[in-house]
């Protein structure tokens, strides 16, 4: 026994040694050794040897104010030696059940080292027998000889698990120093610990508005399992509230530890039979819960997690788990700092893009606004030309058949009175037609701009509409293909369209049946719209000046009109960026096109 004790390095082995060497060398049948839980309100089985599993399931975990040799033992830290089963029985009825066909003697002697009680080891003899001094003497000295070796091999133990501590602390420093990248330091950290120094490790930080705390690192060996714990989280959040216990722990800045985990622990709490299922699954078995500071304030919560009963956390574990928590913490606000800089030198460098582009915008403007200007002053020009020539014309018309009037009148005669009140009437109603279409040009400057996404087939639709309101007697035979989506101002565009497709209709008025065209064609940049019609055409030399104020290449007699239509449709397509086009020949029709940019993504 002192040759096998004096070999083992660990606990475990220890133990092992004493339950397996004492077995042999008393004849026992069967043989474990409990230790105390990390809350000490508890035995733990830790090593069994020769008892039935499924028996001993029950008795893996022995509460101290449960009355049991084992406890009793540990408790009164004296040997206890039962000689018979039926006098176990009757001092211990709870072993009622599982000493039913036991009919030997049991031997549980508490491992006692320097006052300090550090488990109890249990042997049963498979026969009743009686133990004199003599044994009892040798058991007492196989108790504290195995207790002395449990201490060593803890304390050498605890030295090995320090300086593990240590080198990792230092490792995570580097890590935690080597980037300011918040994620990757944390999963770095992460798997560090893990499967070193626990199975589970998840790191949650606050969300946005601080009411659940979101899990941005988690990591387990089993890659499958950490997807299965983030879609446990996404169906129950960590709500940032006292009754949650990492939000608790937020909350309070106290750390937490649960150093045992059973399935009556499990059975317990009150949720679905689905939501404990999912968490033995997780197989959480011993857990902590630290905060993590820096400046002052909790930034975060690190989690910690065993999945075996044989390694459970104890106190001194907490101490470790706050001191990576705390440099963790450390390299959350770095992170938050250093992000917050990137996001104060984007917000400047958007600034100065932003300042640039209204720079750029503003030269485009002044450039647009010469263009309107030079535009405007075309206009003028053509409204001062249609003053001296084209309105003169109506004015000249009404004082000529006004004198001829007051002649007719002054020789009595009426029919000739009245035919030149009617060329008065019509030169006055041209006059107003030329001053309407002269006032819609100017206004068309001024009219508020509003872009948006223009359905071109609905502007199609009530321009066919307008036109039949018009013309209701004309025939008119329709070829519309497919027509895109444009970007405009909505009513402006419809000027446009009911322009372009009244004019076609009124000038193919001298065929049996109006044959009216509209399609698309898609460009690098812009889109092309045409309409073309089977009517009277032009010559296309004076192609040009179809657009112009008042420019007709008609007669009134041929066909009405003041010449304001086409070159309201040039102002409007040249405020949208865009270009007129007009095609065509005598007699066999006409094609007028206009271009817009395409809309913007």
């Amino acid at each position: 026994m002192t040759q096998a004790l004096g070999t083992a390095r660990s606990s475990a082995a220890v133990i092992d040694a004493v339950v397996h060497e004492s077995i042999q060398a008393l004849g026992a049948r069967s043989g474990a050794v409990a230790l105390p839980s990390a809350d000490g309100q508890a035995l733990n089985i830790s090593t069994t040897f020769g008892y039935d599993p499924a028996a001993l399931a029950r008795w893996h975990t022995l509460p101290l104010a449960e009355t049991t040799p084992v406890t009793e033992a540990y408790r009164r830290r004296t040997p206890l030696f039962i000689e018979t089963g039926q006098g176990a029985i009757m001092d211990y009825p709870v072993l009622k059940t599982a000493l039913r066909d036991f009919s030997g003697s049991l031997a549980v002697l508490p491992l006692i080292v320097n006052d300090q009680t550090l488990g109890v080891l249990m042997l049963s003899f498979p026969q009743e027998r009686v133990f004199p001094e003599t044994e009892r003497l040798f058991l007492h000295s196989l108790a504290g000889q195995c207790a002395q070796a449990l201490q060593r091999s803890t304390a050498l133990e605890q030295a090995e698990r320090l300086n593990e501590q240590l080198s990792f602390l230092a490792r995570a420093g580097e890590v935690l120093n080597s980037s300011l990248n918040l994620d990757e330091t944390l999963e770095s950290v992460a798997r560090l610990l893990v499967p070193r120094l626990t199975d589970w490790c998840a790191i949650y930080l606050p969300s946005p508005d601080r009411r659940e705390l979101l899990p941005v690192t988690v990591v387990h060996q089993d890659e499958a399992m950490v997807g299965f714990l983030r879609r446990f989280i996404e169906r129950n959040p960590v709500e940032l509230t006292q009754e949650n216990g990492s939000g608790r722990v937020f909350l309070t800045g106290t750390p937490e530890l649960v150093p045992i985990i059973t399935d009556e622990m499990y059975d317990s709490i009150p949720q679905s039979d689905a939501w404990k299922d999912d968490v033995r699954r997780l197989q959480l078995r011993s857990v902590i819960t630290v905060p993590m500071h820096a400046d002052g304030r909790v930034v975060g919560v690190l989690g910690l997690a065993r999945t075996s009963l044989d390694q459970l956390y104890g106190q001194e574990d907490v101490t470790f788990a706050l001191e990576v928590a705390g440099r963790a913490g450390y390299a959350v606000e770095n992170a938050r700092l250093y992000r917050q800089a990137q996001q104060e030198i984007g917000q400047r460098q958007s600034a100065q893009q932003e300042l640039n582009r209204v720079n750029i915008s503003l030269e485009e403007r002044v450039q647009e606004r010469t263009r309107d200007l030079n535009e405007v002053n075309r206009e003028l020009e053509a409204f001062t030309y249609s003053a001296s020539h084209d309105l003169r014309t109506p004015v000249r018309h009404v004082m000529s058949f006004a004198d001829l009037a007051r002649q007719a009148l002054d020789h009595s005669q009426p029919e000739k009175v009245s035919r030149h009140l009617e060329v008065i009437r019509q030169s006055a109603l041209r006059m107003n037609a030329l001053i309407d279409g002269m006032l819609k040009l100017s206004q068309m400057g001024t009219q508020a701009f509003n872009l948006q996404v223009v359905d071109a087939q609905l502007l199609v639709r009530q321009a066919q509409q307008d036109v039949l309101l018009d013309f209701p007697d004309r025939r008119v035979r329709w070829e519309l293909g497919q027509l895109p989506q444009l970007w405009g101002d909505p009513s402006m565009l419809q000027q446009v369209m009911t322009n372009l497709i009244s004019n076609a209709v009124k000038y193919s008025g001298v065929r049996e049946v109006s044959d009216v065209k509209v399609w698309a064609e898609e460009r690098e940049r812009d889109w092309l719209i045409s309409v073309r019609d089977n009517g009277i055409g032009f010559d296309p030399r004076y192609a040009g000046k179809l657009f112009g104020v008042f420019q007709r290449l008609h007669s009134q007699q041929q066909v009405a009109g003041v010449g304001v239509g086409l070159a309201t449709v040039r102002r409007i397509v040249l405020r949208h960026q865009g270009h007129v086009f007009a095609d065509g020949a005598e007699g066999v029709g006409a094609t007028f096109s206009f271009s817009l940019p395409k809309p913007p993504p």
